[in-house]
């Protein structure tokens, strides 16, 4: 509750200030110039995109476990539908809760298939930054906030590194902590245990790796792609090393505490990131509510799809998310 509040709050103050900035005739009028074919190719590179993200997921779990990638791709858009309508990303806790309850998967493979997808997509997104960077055509009185940035990623790198080497480390302590000796005599906390232990392992899979990165990247292309094509339709003139360093504010913003949806934070990153390369405060907000629009409104008209039409041979109904095991939303963070 308290966290809900807290990004409440953000929200309100992020929302404001943009209305003080802005001109909201000229973000309303922008709004409308926009190109509806580009908007269309735009919303075409999200599928694509989530496409990917779903292929990589089925990548994460066990490969012995009866779960379509059809069925998995139904889930995901489940998931994004309550990210978007629900506080806490309560959208997680039922990815989890729903995967979870298809034919050879337990919730310990769900939560690490979530931990790896979380650990790939941060390792894609900062290298894609770290790439274009030094091409992004900054202003000089910007290129401080540039430095700043590339020192706190060489800061995470250390930490990245650190982990990587303790690898061998936490499969050893995942290994004890599924023993009796550990847990004692519940089966299923071993069982869970045991099951997080076998899909982290799906990471370091040399069967798998090439295509879980591939994935990763395809996905990932998808989303700076959306950015250049939005940015095209309202006749932004920047370059794709642009939409590369949107992408990756935007996101990062996403991980402060906001309202359902990231309304605010993702607004107002987007605005700002667009300020050093000359387009105004109106024009900078249409792009981001143009862009927050074409990812939240067709995967939510989707999830909701398939959220209404799931029977319970499907177990993705709401009947199957009220029965499912409580779940820590925290886990897979």
């Amino acid at each position: 509750m308290r966290r809900f509040l807290i990004g409440l709050v953000i929200t309100v103050v992020c929302v404001g200030l943009l209305i003080r900035l802005i001109d909201r005739a000229a973000t309303i009028s922008a709004l409308k110039s926009a190109d509806p074919v580009l908007i269309v190719l735009a919303v075409t590179f999200l599928m694509m995109s989530i496409a990917a993200k779903t292929a990589r997921w089925r990548l994460l779990l066990p490969t012995q476990a009866q779960v379509t990638t059809r069925r998995l791709y139904r889930i995901l858009h489940i998931s994004f539908l309550l990210n978007n309508v629900l506080p806490a990303r309560l959208g997680d806790v039922a990815r989890v809760a729903l995967a979870s309850r298809q034919p050879g998967l337990r919730s310990g493979h769900v939560l690490s298939s979530l931990l790896t997808e979380r650990v790939t997509d941060t390792v894609t997104l900062i290298a894609g930054f770290v790439v274009v960077s030094p091409f992004l055509p900054i202003p000089d009185q910007y290129r401080p906030w540039l430095y700043a940035a590339w020192f706190a990623l060489a800061g995470l790198f250390v930490v990245v590194v650190a982990l990587a080497l303790a690898r061998r480390p936490l499969s050893g302590l995942l290994e004890r902590l599924s023993t009796k000796r550990f847990i004692g005599g519940n089966e299923r906390i071993r069982a869970e245990a045991r099951s997080f232990r076998e899909g982290w392992r799906q990471l370091f899979s040399r069967q798998h790796v090439l295509r879980i990165w591939g994935w990763s990247w395809m996905a990932w292309g998808g989303a700076f792609a959306i950015n250049y094509v939005l940015m095209r339709s309202l006749n932004i003139n920047a370059p794709v090393t642009v939409a590369v360093l949107l992408t990756f504010t935007t996101n990062l913003a996403m991980l402060i505490p906001s309202s359902p949806g990231y309304i605010g934070v993702f607004h107002a990153a987007a605005t700002l990131s667009l300020a050093p390369f000359g387009v105004g405060p109106s024009h900078a907000l249409s792009f981001a509510i143009l862009a927050h629009l074409v990812n939240v409104v067709p995967v939510s008209i989707l999830g909701a799809s398939f959220l209404l039409l799931g029977r319970e041979s499907l177990n993705l109904n709401l009947g199957a998310l009220r029965r499912a095991p409580a779940v820590n939303p925290a886990a897979d963070l």
